[in-house]
């Protein structure tokens, strides 16, 4: 999948959701119908001012597009090291979740801190505006090394991790060993595209596996806050 097809699968997902036709999206943004076209089927390339009128016509921000964008490619991987298959069910399950996708809100308040770690700056953006909207502070490290480094700086007031495995500099298993290391409570919840038996041994594995929804997600990052003991998380 290629940058201008995520993005035209976003501009599609995001017109349906709204209930309106190509013919209706171009008169409220100007843009011509067979240039929105060409752009839903990922063979035109958007600039900026095509992003801004799209932006305008739909209702969402310029980053929130492309953060769903990115997360759309970032998920896209998943078929390198399993199957395409899986990807093409992933993908159908993500155009009919609609709204619920990035506008997820539970009309709860949580008041815990979370330390999101990810080294794609699109995704760690995305899941600290999910987490913020549901009352989460939220704490952001660009890869393991970075981290470990703010943990040893705020352990009594990180309440749970939520950390990619595959970065650079530190990947995650490194990190989690180095931070239970200072502090063997603390709670760390893994993910990746990767099947949890390739982690490695790590003692006390919190595990839900890409991709994944916000509700599943949120579910699992609950879970683990409210229990007193680790528990073994995986996604459905």
């Amino acid at each position: 999948m290629t940058i201008e097809e995520a993005f035209g699968a976003v501009i599609r997902r995001l017109r349906k959701e709204r209930d309106l036709s190509q013919d209706e999206l171009s008169t409220i943004s100007s843009l011509d119908r067979a240039f929105i076209s060409k752009l839903e089927c990922g063979k035109q390339q958007p600039t900026l001012v095509t992003m801004l009128e799209l932006a305008s016509a739909l209702s969402v921000s310029v980053t929130r597009m492309l953060a769903e964008t990115e997360l759309l490619l970032s998920y896209n991987k998943v078929k390198i090291y399993k199957n395409d298959l899986l990807f093409k069910t992933f993908e159908k399950q993500w155009t009919q979740a609609g709204v619920k996708f990035m506008n997820h809100n539970s009309g709860k308040s949580c008041k815990e801190t979370i330390l999101i770690v990810d080294d794609e700056v699109f995704l760690r953006q995305f899941l600290a505006d999910l987490l913020e909207s549901e009352g989460y502070n939220v704490i952001l490290a660009e890869d393991g090394l970075d981290a470990v480094a703010k943990y040893a700086d705020n352990p009594d007031h990180i309440d749970l991790i939520l950390m990619d495995v595959m970065m650079p500099r530190k990947d995650g298993v490194t990190a989690n060993k180095d931070i239970t290391a200072l502090d063997p409570h603390a709670k760390i919840l893994m993910m990746s595209g990767y099947n949890a038996f390739n982690l490695g041994d790590i003692e006390k594995l919190n595990f839900i596996e890409k991709p994944m929804f916000p509700d599943m997600l949120l579910a699992n990052i609950r879970n683990l806050l409210d229990s007193s003991n680790e528990l073994s998380l995986s996604a459905e």
